[in-house]
């Protein structure tokens, strides 16, 4: 039996808990990890970062990105994650991991059903 994904989420997040939905929709089980209620650690970050990449992971759009949008061409990616360590806020979500399949950022059905 194939290892359970692991879902980073934020339950205040409707997009996380349309994402939720989704899965259980699929019944795809998931190991949750509220990185909110239980944050992650430097060398989680740190990990998710080589999954996914920095740019993909650091949420840009995010209000409480909003200092650090004119220094996008010169931030360093250490500030980037002590940014992120900071304020989970600036990591994009729902995150799932499934191994031998490459992570899903954000909400996507589609790729869900490929789980």
């Amino acid at each position: 039996m194939p290892p359970i994904p692991t879902f980073y989420t934020w339950r205040s997040c409707s997009t996380c808990r349309n994402a939720q939905k989704s899965l259980d929709e699929l019944g795809i089980q998931v190991e949750e990890r509220d990185f909110f209620a239980n944050p992650l650690t430097r060398d989680e970050l740190s990990d998710l970062i080589d999954a996914i990449g920095i740019e993909n992971l650091f949420s840009w759009r995010s209000p409480s990105a909003k200092p650090y949008r004119d220094r996008r061409d010169t931030i360093t990616n250490d500030e980037l994650i002590e940014a992120m360590l900071d304020e989970p806020r600036l990591i994009r979500r729902p995150i799932v991991i499934s191994q031998g399949t490459e992570p899903i950022v954000g909400f996507d059905k589609t790729a869900y059903a490929q789980l």
